[in-house]
């Protein structure tokens, strides 16, 4: 009898065909989340220390009491609670075992430039070292904005001084002398600032100043200013704080952003100075929520954590001038703070053009590359950039609109803006996936994704030559990018285990590097800026090109 033929074989080799795929596919979504989870480690903020540690510690639980004695109400400069908070702090930092003085100064300042009449308050202390080869001065500011009670800005800088003062005071003395300078009329102009170095004889005893402020309630305490000659002052860092978060194009952006600090004041006078704040929770900044019930205490710890760290590492130490250059900075995974020379930027850039053309020259000899096809990838990549910033800004107003609030509201709240930002970002990205998909059809991974390099050695140049402190965001993607693409280019069958495999990986340390970047400026821009953080999202998927050609031999 003959047996009729069944379709057992193919439906089964489909259904191989199909689970290969989406075995693939969450491979794929997988290692993206595992790489940006890896790069937000650097965000992890400490453990909140109890109240009942060792006293020689920072704890928040302790530090918070000081706030929520003084951070009831709106204190701004000539309101009476202004004076009842001065009196708190004076007593408490006199309990404390330190001698503070009130400086007081109503001549030479200028509030923004406009000159100002009355009265400017600063509380000044002092704990001498054993064998002082300096000082180091932990400042922040006690006046608030005339709305709000101040309990991030900046009064969990000035709690943050109050317990590392308590804490110091527990342990044997450091070498050096600590300065305490809790300024008035920050808010202003930077008045207390202007009247300390201007009047005060102790500002030329100041080697390094530790500034602490806050523009949101919650966040990592980041590193976010220092001046330019910082080279040595980075790389103390890097190894004093036990939980260091900075970035170095945090200068190149912080200039247009419309904030200013005491360090503005500082650095001018020759000040070695590092700046300290969280900016997450924007709802608290300069409005009646700034309250210590809405103060992440994580953030409190870490900005305590930041300054009694740094004040034993810098306190034990020669503060000796000399000579210093600038360095480039940043967490690569976790704490890990990398420093480099600026003087390399221009070099590291050289290397990268030369290592682009290598990579081209290998392309076409191994018949992968094509010049025509590789400037129509440059294209493409030029026009999806685009797409994601229209995206992003359209979808930011179709949101506001029917949410039927201002950007800003939205913005202020994480709560609201986080989902918000997350779903654009995830919008953004399946657009371009699919337009990457469909245009792999019809054009080679390798001249796509070698037009997309393309793009990224202009963004390197550009940025290696006008914004330096930045130019590490560009560049080294770009570089393990290319190392990546360059083992990609000498497979001899890009759709095997080997080739699948390297098309994954050439993502990870990109996507770790990057990722970070585009939280800060999240965090620091705002939903506002939506459209520069989709574009920047864009930029990233040139990584995961050879994936998603990947998935034409699954």
């Amino acid at each position: 009898m003959k047996v009729k033929p069944t379709t057992t074989v193919p439906i089964f080799t489909k259904g191989g065909q199909f689970l290969n795929k989406l075995l693939y596919i969450l491979c794929l979504i997988l290692m993206i989340l595992v790489s940006i989870w890896i790069g937000f480690l650097q965000f992890r903020l400490p453990e909140v220390v109890s109240q009942h540690a060792e006293k020689e510690v920072f704890s928040a639980e302790r530090a918070i009491k000081f706030l929520e004695e003084f951070a009831v109400k709106p204190h701004p400069v000539g309101d009476p609670e202004h004076d009842r908070v001065r009196d708190y702090l004076v007593s408490e930092l006199t309990n404390l075992g330190v001698a503070p003085e009130i400086q007081v100064a109503e001549e030479n300042l200028s509030a923004w430039g406009v000159p100002y009449e009355g009265k400017i308050e600063n509380i000044i202390a002092r704990i001498p070292g054993k064998n002082s080869s300096g000082g180091i001065m932990i400042t922040s500011h006690y006046d608030t904005d005339e709305n709000s009670p101040g309990a991030a800005d900046a009064g969990s800088g000035v709690a943050a001084i109050l317990e590392t003062v308590r804490a110091l005071k527990e342990s044997p003395p450091l070498k050096n002398d600590v300065i305490i300078l809790i300024s008035d009329g920050e808010e202003i102009g930077l008045l207390g600032a202007q009247a300390f170095v201007q009047e005060h004889p102790w500002s030329k005893d100041v080697n390094i100043v530790l500034n602490f402020e806050a523009r949101g309630s919650q966040g990592p305490s980041l590193l976010f200013e220092t001046n330019d000659q910082n080279e040595r002052i980075i790389a103390e860092f890097a190894k004093g704080a036990s939980n260091p978060v900075t970035h170095s194009f945090i200068l190149d952006l912080y200039q247009w952003m419309p904030n200013d600090t005491d360090l503005s004041i500082y650095n001018p006078f020759g000040m070695y100075g590092l700046n300290f704040g969280f900016f997450v929770g924007l709802f608290g900044y300069h409005t009646p929520e700034d309250t210590v019930e809405n103060l992440d205490m994580a953030s409190l710890q870490h900005h305590g954590d930041n300054m009694l760290d740094l004040v034993r590492h810098f306190g034990n130490m020669d503060l000796i001038a000399q000579e210093d250059g600038k360095s480039l900075y940043f967490n690569a995974i976790g704490k890990k703070v990398l420093t480099y020379s600026e003087k390399l930027v221009l070099p590291i850039m050289f290397f990268a053009i030369i290592l682009f053309f290598i990579t081209l020259f290998h392309g076409f000899i191994r018949k992968k590359l094509d010049l025509a096809r590789t400037m129509l990838g440059f294209l493409v990549f030029l026009l999806t950039i685009a797409l994601a910033y229209i995206i992003g800004v359209f979808l930011l107003v179709i949101i506001s609109f029917v949410a039927r609030m201002d950007l800003w509201t939205i913005s202020a709240y994480p709560v609201t803006s986080n989902p918000i930002f997350i779903s654009i970002l995830l919008f953004v990205f399946a657009v371009i996936v699919t337009i990457y998909l469909f245009i792999l059809k019809r054009l080679n991974a390798t001249d796509l994704t070698m037009g997309g390099l393309f793009g990224w050695l202009i963004l390197v140049c550009f940025s290696s030559i006008f914004f330096k402190s930045s130019s590490y965001i560009f560049v080294w993607p770009f570089i393990m990018g290319l190392v990546s693409f360059n083992l990609y280019i000498f497979l001899r069958n890009e759709f095997s285990v080997k080739g699948k495999l390297l098309s994954l990986g050439m993502m990870v340390l990109p996507i770790i590097l990057t990722a970070p970047i585009i939280y800060l400026v999240f965090a620091l821009l705002t939903l506002q800026h939506v459209g520069i953080l989709t574009a920047i999202t864009s930029l990233l998927i040139i990584f995961i090109i050879p994936a998603l050609n990947g998935l034409r031999g699954t």
